[in-house]
């Protein structure tokens, strides 16, 4: 679990500036008018985050930064101009003139953080997953946000993720300290559990939790338990709500699993047809992919292959 947190925190701006990188490369497409229907990857998903304001004054927060996230994760199915355009209708929808025009200039500015990372992250000192190394990425990404953003809209935008961040990489550098014996170790983190306000306490332990939960299902189903019972143990530790998203989940999981076996049986039939030479071989799986999977799922076909 741990090892997971280290690859959130230590790998903060690494994983955007990827989803970025299209940024800096893209040509200018005209301005176009954003499409009402959501991206594929969207599809069954509410928007992420909000807009507030006070009067004619932009309330800025981490919300709003989630706000940004959510539409510039469908980079590579919408154009930039496109993701723009939609961002900006959006803010229209939820501020007064004023403060919709003061998020429009963050968003700008924004983005020119996110092509910036890109450089950032091709910087061959700040790559690895040692504490030492992580700890220079972080700082490395936070002097560069001061490029972009006053104190008081860093801390806004930033300032949550930041001490969440800090907080994994003690605990991960606490761990692999080899002058300190468990007991201190354990005493040293209950000391930073402490020191941390409850929601992000919370936040730090709910992985822990779903995983938790994730075991006592899996061997729930293995005795026999039906899709009842197993909504009835998430719900008492997660709540309805959560448990129907979770039995949304295995649903669309079950799904998928069923769709790969009918693609892998017939995939098996066409490798061995021997009445098809290499080329026809080769156009008959491209069709038999095209068919049953959309582009973004066939990039994870290759995992089942």
């Amino acid at each position: 679990m741990r090892k997971a947190v280290l690859a959130a925190a230590v790998a903060a701006f690494g994983a955007a500036a990827l989803a970025m990188t299209s940024l800096g490369s893209q040509p200018a497409e005209p301005a176009a008018a954003p499409s009402p229907a959501p991206a594929a990857s969207q599809v069954g998903t509410e928007v992420d985050g909000g807009a507030q304001g006070r009067g004619e004054r932009l309330l800025i927060d981490a919300e709003l930064r989630r706000l940004f996230d959510y539409h510039l994760s469908s980079q590579g199915e919408r154009s930039l101009d496109a993701i723009i355009a939609l961002v900006e209708r959006d803010l229209d929808a939820r501020l007064s003139p004023a403060a919709a025009a003061e998020a429009k200039r963050l968003f700008r500015r924004y983005l020119d953080f996110k092509r910036a990372l890109i450089a950032l992250d091709a910087d061959p000192a700040l790559k690895g997953d040692a504490p030492a190394t992580a700890r220079a990425r972080l700082d490395a990404m936070r002097k560069l946000r001061r490029q972009f953003f006053s104190a008081d809209e860093d801390q806004a935008l930033f300032g949550w993720e930041d001490r969440y961040d800090d907080d994994a990489l003690a605990r991960i550098q606490l761990q692999q300290d080899g002058t300190l014996d468990a007991r201190e170790k354990q005493r040293r983190l209950a000391e930073l559990d402490a020191a941390l306000p409850p929601e992000m306490l919370a936040a730090r332990q709910q992985p822990v939790q779903f995983i938790a939960l994730d075991q006592s299902v899996q061997a729930a189903r293995a005795a026999g338990a039906d899709d009842a019972a197993v909504f009835r143990m998430r719900a008492a530790n997660v709540g309805e709500a959560a448990a129907a998203r979770l039995a949304a989940l295995d649903r669309d999981e079950a799904a998928w699993r069923g769709r790969i076996e009918q693609y892998r049986q017939s995939l098996a039939a066409i490798r061995a047809d021997a009445a098809l030479d290499e080329t026809a071989r080769t156009a008959a799986i491209e069709r038999l992919q095209a068919a049953g999977f959309s582009a973004e799922e066939r990039l994870r076909l290759k995992a089942y292959e």
